[in-house]
């Protein structure tokens, strides 16, 4: 009699490299062409140099297994940030009663913070206090903290600054942003 064991199987894929290599390869090469094929940047009907590009960027990605790691422990928690928002998506559309039109209004935008506040708390929580056990290296939150923080204060700051002012009747700022995303959604 076999015994087949579905934790072995596993097992044996980690040992021979499938999660460390063959899964992110797919996962950015896939990212990558999808994104090639939909902006057409490269050109109409360029399929062969999209694949080329992709894969060079996909193998270029192996090759520093700290992102790659960042990957492998970092997908995990969104995927459950994305199984809790759906569990309480499907207790709000149980307690309405009704067809479930969606968040919407002021509701949506305090959805929207809460979702970014626990993204970035699944890459910022310190490993004593995490789940998965992930954090960022001293340097990497350095790097962000010295360069990735400022430039994006920046951004924001000349986005804030170069706005053009929005109609008396209409809205803008953050919740024009919102709503575009909640449009997106539907």
């Amino acid at each position: 009699m076999v015994n087949f064991s579905f934790a072995d199987t596993i097992q044996s894929l980690k040992e021979v490299g499938v999660f460390e290599y063959v899964l992110p390869f797919l996962l950015v090469f896939s990212i990558f062409f999808a994104i090639l094929e939909k902006t057409k940047i490269l050109g109409e009907n360029k399929t062969n140099i999209n694949v080329i590009v992709s894969s060079v960027i996909a193998l270029l990605v192996l090759v520093q297994q700290g992102i790659v790691a960042t990957i492998n422990l970092f997908l995990p928690r969104v995927s459950l940030i994305i199984i809790v928002i759906l569990m309480g998506l499907l207790i709000i559309a149980m307690i309405a009663g009704k067809e479930f039109q969606g968040l919407q209004g002021s509701l949506f935008s305090v959805a929207v913070i809460i979702v970014i506040i626990a993204v970035l708390l699944a890459v910022f929580l310190p490993e004593s206090n995490s789940v998965g056990g992930f954090s960022l290296s001293p340097s990497d939150r350095q790097f962000l903290i010295s360069y990735v923080l400022p430039i994006g204060l920046f951004i924001l700051a000349v986005f804030w600054v170069t706005k053009k002012p929005a109609a008396p009747n209409k809205e803008g700022g953050i919740s024009k942003i919102l709503k575009a995303i909640n449009d997106g959604v539907k």
